[in-house]
């Protein structure tokens, strides 16, 4: 036995969260840093977040399992077998604060590391940037020129950075940063140090980029020595004059948090592409346009060159609120303009515009968008665009729809564009007609509801789950088409199983008796 004495905290009788173990304060732990051994109170880190589920049924052998993990760590740990392991837990090492980065990618150089205030909080964090931030863009342009951040360098490092378990960590002063990195990344020494003889202010800043994390480290001019004599005539020599003051150049250390759109809008997607760069036009920010719009804004939409326009005709009132993805501060508002409000508050560096205006007053070409979305759910107002695209392509982008059939019994979306492949109109090619791929039981009819104002159509119930069904049967479909292969075009959901019948995903051609191809022939 290691003989270490420990105290063991069970705080949820559920074990969702693991007990705490944690060293006991008088004891004297041996003279190096130990890996997973983290935070004042000397707690250990014996099992990663998540990594197994314990047995709420057996409190007890629980507990004993908890204890011998935790033994075999520490073993491990003061025998030196799991040192590599700081690499890994680098982060929690480094420091407790955190600076967003929102640079460039790849970007190595002079760069401003900015302090801004983040909306309904009081919270200003550190922004690492290049001025062109998505975070300053509200509050740089009130910002006097000279108060428009610290000069930061950035700088790349090829191995992970780790410590020694016998040095001293984690470093408080410049000094003791120099020695460190003299070790761990000899080409970062005297970085700082050339920020401060180089560029004005009073303060200067180092951004690592290191395959394990981003580091960032800060130096402030001492106060005897903010006077123009140091800062500007002899600014040259200003390093050498920190180092030979009495007390050594305290240093603030914090981690750094990728915020750039391309790591926002991509890392849920792996190595699929998102929708940045891609000049959307979604019709109908209703119960599925609305969060249709959102999940597409979340996939990319209006990243990079991109643009997302939304346009409804509609306003939100009282009775979309159980359904919608807007809710009280928006009532009144027309629904396109108000989910573009609401999504660049949430998703600033995505542009988005909301038009309230009938989707066929826009400029429909290619020039213009790369996609068209229709999710109104209005049978009239699809029919109208189908034919418009059938009858003008290929100048015409190509044409996603999407509905929900009855009472939200099933979702459908069609992606159209393709001679060969079949438009709108030939899933129905009559308007009285059946549909070529049934979807209800025989017998179901749908639901209605009348609306109390006269001359308001009357409106279908459903649940608001139905609704984001849709909407995500059709955002899978649009990164499909952004990733190059739409695979099935047309995508049917089964919703409620007792209305509706399964309909095959697939890929139909023409039909015969269309009209709008007909025409568009």
């Amino acid at each position: 036995m290691l003989g270490i004495p420990t105290t063991i905290a069970v705080d949820d009788l559920d074990f969702v969260a693991y007990p705490r173990i944690q060293i006991e304060p008088g004891f004297h732990m041996p003279e190096r840093t130990l890996p997973h051994l983290l935070g004042v109170n000397r707690s250990l880190c014996y099992y990663g977040k998540g990594s197994v589920i314990l047995d709420r049924y057996d409190p007890g052998g629980t507990v004993l399992q908890c204890l011998e993990q935790a033994e075999a760590v520490l073993r491990d740990a003061v025998a030196g077998r799991s040192d590599d392991d700081f690499a890994d837990e680098f982060q929690a090492y480094w420091g407790g604060t955190f600076a967003y980065v929102d640079l460039p990618i790849g970007h190595i150089g002079p760069a401003r590391l900015c302090r801004t205030t983040l909306d309904r909080g009081n919270r200003t964090p550190l922004v690492a940037t290049t001025g062109r931030s998505w975070f300053m863009a509200r509050t740089e342009r009130a910002r006097r020129r000279s108060d428009a951040g610290e000069p930061l360098a950035v700088v790349t490092v090829d191995q992970p950075l780790t410590f020694a378990a016998t040095e001293a960590w984690p470093p408080e002063t410049l000094p003791d940063l120099n020695r460190w990195l003299e070790r761990a990344a000899p080409g970062v020494v005297g970085v700082v140090e050339e920020v401060l003889r180089t560029r004005p202010g009073t303060s200067a800043a180092v951004l690592i980029r290191a395959p394990n994390g981003l580091y960032c480290f800060r130096v402030k001019v001492p106060l005897q020595l903010r006077r123009p004599e140091f800062l500007e005539i002899r600014r040259m020599r200003l390093p050498e004059v920190m180092a030979r003051q009495l007390t050594p150049t305290p240093i603030e250390r914090s981690v750094g948090v990728r915020a750039d759109a391309e790591y926002l809008f991509g890392r849920n997607l792996g190595r699929m592409r998102n929708l940045s760069g891609k000049k959307i036009l979604l019709a109908g920010c209703g119960t599925i346009g609305g969060f249709l719009a959102q999940q597409l804004a979340q996939c990319g939409a209006g990243a990079g060159k991109g643009t997302l326009a939304l346009t409804d005709t509609d306003i939100l009132s009282t009775g979309n609120l159980g359904r919608h993805l807007l809710g009280v501060p928006y009532l009144g508002r027309n629904k396109a303009e108000a989910c573009a409000a609401f999504l660049k508050e949430q998703l600033p560096p995505l542009a988005i515009e909301g038009h309230a205006c009938d989707v066929r007053e826009l400029d429909l070409r290619r020039e213009s968008y790369d996609l068209i979305i229709d999710a109104t759910g209005e049978e009239a107002l699809s029919l109208a665009l189908n034919e418009r695209a059938v009858r003008t392509r290929p100048t015409t982008p190509p044409h996603l729809f999407v509905w929900l059939v009855a009472n939200g019994a099933a979702a459908q979306c069609l992606l159209t564009g393709e001679a060969e492949r079949a438009c709108l109109k030939c899933l129905k090619p009559a308007l009285a007609g059946p549909p070529r791929f049934p979807v209800l039981r025989d017998g179901v009819e749908v639901e209605t509801m009348a609306n109390v104002s006269c001359g308001d159509a009357d409106y279908v119930p459903f649940p608001v789950s139905r609704s984001v069904a849709a909407a995500a049967l059709a955002c899978d479909l649009a990164i499909d088409w952004a990733n190059g292969d739409p695979g099935d075009r047309f995508r049917t959901i089964l919703l409620d199983v007792r209305r509706a019948l399964p309909v095959p995903n697939g890929n139909p051609g023409p039909d015969e008796a269309c009209p709008a191809c007909r025409a568009g022939a």
